[in-house]
């Protein structure tokens, strides 16, 4: 009965609904009749869960603990963490006990196993000895409930039974009954009337800030009467406090849309992007409040008339504009935005813009995000109105970490402008300061951020233990800052593996040499020697050592097979044939005509076209007034009327009529008194600067990928933001790892990637006695491989056309590789991959016709200069361009002429099959370095690459200057096969 109540909890309170959500043991009436009806048990009342518990107890043995058996279990799931917990049950009370203490508002010790033994039926006599034996086996039980959902990566939700308070014990189950169903709808409320960001990571003490005006007014709307009476105890506030920091991380952004309609404006951010790839510039967008499921319109409001731009699904249930190249940046930040989201109108949307922006870097949009207010510590960006330099400057130089920038004549930057980048701000002013500067004032006092590193995907919080974070702590007015590492989830001194204490507010612990492995860590931080952490963090680290999903297992759910479509060479599909491409290794398949092959033609660099003009850019926003304060700096703040018989307060909130900047005002004499005393100097001390990595780490991305083993591709987005944050970026890493085996790709008949697998290890030859390692690898993979060479062969790793690369020299032990996991193959794979490819010309038949779509420009392939024409027809056979905000290449025959329509296909296909058409191929052959060259952007997609890569390994090398694309080390007999293949 027991086994059967404890599957029933793990089906009903933690299902897949869960999965990225903050989960609790708490249960209602009505949980508990679900559950008990679901386990088939007779009383579906809080009793009848009391019983079947009881009857785990060993309370007639005084011989044994209490919880013995409980214990037993325990211990045993810790090998099997999986599995569903034993203790499951035994939970749920507790947090019962613990809730109906919470209800009487007395949160005594003694108070909490009163109410326990009154559910559990403990006689007095035994008391004692149940209090004894849950002290010592709680945090092993517990622990196996946050075990469970950590080894689920999230998917049954996000643990949070962690100790509250002062309370070691009874804090657990105290941890799961502060908040309610209820009352998280209520916390999501709050969180879209304060413009929180769906995701948005901030510090308890913002939070607490955040909160305390809702929770303290009468009523307490949005947050439930429950919740304001518990805000008053300090213990239960804190716990109140980081529920509300996990729901925010875990929050979709439901109860925004509502919230919107009324506040549009506080609502709507700018977003920022600054991209590297494949030069440095800077890229502004807009997130929306609103969720959309697929490609919609923003409908912006113009002095005479609208300006429509279509937009995308971002995360977090929020929308963003598609196509922002073709819309003015300097609209966008500098213009008063309104519109409407959609072709109703019960959607507006709004900004306004302020002289001076902060930017918050957050890991679930993949950019820098517009927020009111900078918090301490948290990497941003400033946006500031060039005529504020001297004062933004002057402020950084005053409060923020050393290493910020000043990003000059940046491409993107809207004119007018400047970006300051590394923008850490350490210290807050303590006296009067210009309107302007608020956003660069933090309202928190003490903070402890967990700053950069390499962000994995997934529901849980985690970093890449190859690129950790840095801690940063901060506490004004302390003598002494000390920053303590501790292995697993709790505070126990004897697990302490790294710390720092540092004099003065502030304190910075690099974790990168702290020698961490895989695992839960906390982070602690204490002030002025206290024995209390004033904030903690849970740090998860994750590598390829540790992946999500076993690569056997995932490896083979992605094949490229010719009985799947037509379009088999360009998208991998499911396992269901057994003839099939998967990775570098072949299966079944026969090759094609190659005996006849035509000689690929000898590499000749092609004219290029002349420069095209900028194209001009659209405006989507009202410019603002003359006289705003935007322009001339004077801010015209509006306070509210006082009515007669109100009680003065101490602060009175002022708006700006313009920008809508908040300025708080003294609403007393004495707070007058206070604000015009002379500032405190704040001497801040040494502080190690903030470093700007050399240089993207393609190693970590890739053992990122590894970890993840497979997914959507905006899992793999989110992973090559970290390198690169641009979409042009991500699909080029994508293309390469797919051509070179590591990564398998499907994509859809739009040609957009649905998914991706890594492939399982697979060293392929590339000369004699040479081979390189393709698919799946880890660190301990690496290691494992060096012991069993001995000195028979030698392993070595490097980054080469931006992929990590990883080379064998020597003779290899067949078998063993093979009981490790590692498949070496005979032969290079390159000839048998060509040959089996079909024509080029099959594939332009099997692409997807479409009636033509509106475009706003359209531009041809010319194929002799390799370049994109402007046109104002689409009657010519070949290759086209159709822009509106967004690209779409197609391609066009005879019939497609006549019948209006046109068949879908990407940027590298399309080129290659309009210049088959020309009979002007696109690759040539450079036989002084025995490479295939083609021009740079039209690289050869999917299998077809892959043919040539595998031939060395390597990734096609971009040679910018010439603006070429390079397969390095091509057999002449591989590349024969390839021209005739793409050649009709």
């Amino acid at each position: 009965m027991y086994d059967r109540v404890t599957e029933a909890i793990a089906e009903v309170m933690f299902d897949s609904v869960q999965a990225g959500r903050p989960v609790y043991t708490l249960a209602d009436a009505e949980t508990i009749s679900r559950v008990l009806d679901a386990a088939g048990v007779e009383d579906s009342t809080l009793e009848g869960l009391s019983q079947v518990v009881r009857s785990t107890l060993q309370l007639d043995n005084a011989g044994v603990s209490t919880l013995h058996s409980q214990a037993e279990d325990a211990r045993r799931h810790q090998r099997h963490p999986l599995e569903t917990p034993p203790a499951l049950p035994l939970l749920v009370v507790l947090s019962i006990a613990a809730e109906k203490m919470h209800a009487d508002g007395n949160l005594a010790a003694h108070n909490y196993y009163s109410r326990l033994y009154g559910i559990l039926g403990i006689p007095a006599t035994e008391s004692h000895r149940f209090e004894r034996d849950y002290r010592r086996t709680a945090e092993l039980l517990w622990g196996s409930l946050n075990s469970w959902l950590e080894a689920w990566e999230g998917e049954r939700g996000i643990p949070t039974a962690y100790a509250v308070g002062g309370h070691a014990f009874i804090g657990l189950p105290m941890s799961q009954a502060v908040v309610r169903q209820h009352d998280r709808d209520g916390l999501h409320e709050l969180f879209a009337m304060e413009g929180m960001t769906p995701g948005l990571r901030i510090s308890p003490d913002d939070m607490s800030r955040a909160m305390d005006p809702y929770a303290t007014a009468m009523p307490s709307l949005p947050l439930s009467s429950h919740l304001a009476r518990l805000w008053r105890l300090s213990t239960a506030r804190e716990r109140i406090v980081e529920a509300a920091c996990l729901e925010l991380e875990a929050w979709d952004g439901s109860g925004i849309e509502r919230i919107a309609a009324m506040r549009p404006v506080a609502t709507t951010r700018l977003l920022a992007f600054l991209r590297t790839f494949p030069r440095k510039s800077m890229e502004f967008n807009l997130m929306l409040p609103y969720r959309s499921e697929g490609p919609d319109i923003a409908r912006f409001n113009l002095a005479d008339g609208e300006s429509i731009v279509p937009t995308v699904a971002g995360p977090g249930g929020s929308t963003r504009l598609s196509g922002v190249e073709g819309v003015s940046a300097t609209s966008l930040v500098a213009d008063q935005l309104t519109g409407k989201f959609g072709d109703d109108d019960s959607r507006p949307f709004g900004r306004r813009p302020t002289r001076v922006a902060a930017l918050r870097w957050d890991d679930l949009q993949g950019a820098f995000v517009e927020i009111e207010r900078i918090s301490l510590g948290e990497d941003s960006i400033v946006l500031a109105s060039s005529d504020a330099r001297q004062r933004v400057e002057a402020h950084l130089a005053a409060h923020a970490r050393p290493g910020w920038q000043d990003l000059a004549d940046l491409p993107g930057t809207p004119e007018g402008w400047l970006v300051y980048q590394h923008v850490q701000i350490v210290s807050a002013p303590t006296g009067q300061m210009h309107p302007d500067l608020l956003p660069l004032a933090p309202r928190a006092r003490t903070s402890l951020t967990l700053r950069g590193g390499f962000v994995l995907p997934g529901l849980l919080r985690k970093w890449s233990v190859m690129e950790p974070p840095e801690a940063v702590a901060l506490a004004a007015g302390a003598s002494s800052v000390s920053l303590r590492v501790y292995r697993g989830t709790r505070i126990d001194p004897a697990e302490v593996i790294v710390e720092s204490d540092q004099p003065g507010e502030l304190a910075v612990l690099p974790l990168r040499d702290g020698g961490l492995s895989d695992g839960e860590y906390v982070v602690a931080m204490f002030v002025d020697d206290a024995v209390k952490p004033s904030s903690t963090a849970l740090l998860r680290l994750r590598s390829a050592r540790t992946p999500q999903f076993r690569v056997e297992d995932v490896d083979i759910r992605l094949v490229y097979s010719p009985d799947y479509s037509p379009r088999w060479p360009l998208t991998a599909g499911p396992p269901e044939w057994p003839s099939h491409v998967n990775g570098p290794k072949i299966v079944g398949l026969e090759s094609g005509r190659d005996g006849d092959a035509t000689p690929m033609r000898e590499f000749v660099p092609r004219a290029r076209s002349a420069t095209k003009a900028a194209p001009v850019k659209t405006r989507v926003g009202i410019p603002m007034a003359s006289d705003s304060c935007l322009i001339t700096g004077m801010h015209r703040f509006l306070l509210p009327p006082v009515l007669p018989g109100q009680a003065p307060t101490r602060s009175i909130d002022g708006e700006c009529t313009t920008c809508g900047l908040v300025r708080r005002f003294a609403g007393t004499p004495w707070a007058a008194k206070k604000k015009d005393r002379g500032a405190k100097t704040i001497l801040l001390p040494e502080i190690p600067p903030v470093i700007e990595s050399d240089g993207p780490d393609f190693e970590v991305a890739f053992d990122a990928l590894n970890h993840v083993g497979t997914g959507s591709f905006g899992v793999f987005e989110r992973i090559a933001a970290q390198v690169e944050g641009s979409g042009l970026f991500a699909d080029s890493f994508l293309r390469r790892l797919e051509v070179t085996g590591h990564l398998d790709v499907a994509r859809d008949c739009h040609f957009q990637v649905t998914e991706w697998a890594v492939n399982t290890s697979t060293l392929v030859p590339t000369g004699a006695g040479k081979y390189v390692l393709v698919g799946s690898r880890s660190s301990a993979l690496l290691d494992h491989l060096t012991d069993l060479f001995g000195r028979a062969a030698v392993v070595s790793t490097s980054v080469d056309a931006e992929l990590a690369r990883v080379e064998v020299v020597g003779d290899l032990p067949i078998a063993t590789l093979a009981e490790a996991g590692v498949t070496v193959l005979e032969k290079s794979p390159a000839r048998a991959i060509a040959q089996a490819l079909p024509p080029l010309s099959d594939v332009g038949r099997s692409l997807k016709r479409v009636i033509v779509p509106t475009y706003r420009s359209a531009e041809f392939w010319d194929t002799a200069s390799a370049s994109w024409h402007p046109t104002e027809s689409l009657a010519r056979l070949g290759a086209y361009r159709l822009k509106d905000f967004g690209s779409t290449y197609a391609i066009r025959t005879g019939g497609d002429i006549e019948s209006g329509t046109i068949g879908l296909g990407n940027a590298q296909i399309v080129k290659h099959i309009a210049n088959m058409w020309a009979g002007d191929p696109l690759i040539g052959y450079h036989s002084r370095s025995g490479s295939v060259v083609t021009p740079l952007g039209a690289d050869l997609p999917s299998l077809y690459g892959r043919a040539l890569a595998l031939c060395s390994g390597r990734a096609p090398r971009e040679i910018v200057s010439h603006r070429m694309l390079q397969y390095s080390s091509v057999p002449r007999s591989v590349a024969d096969v390839i021209y005739d293949r793409v050649s009709r």
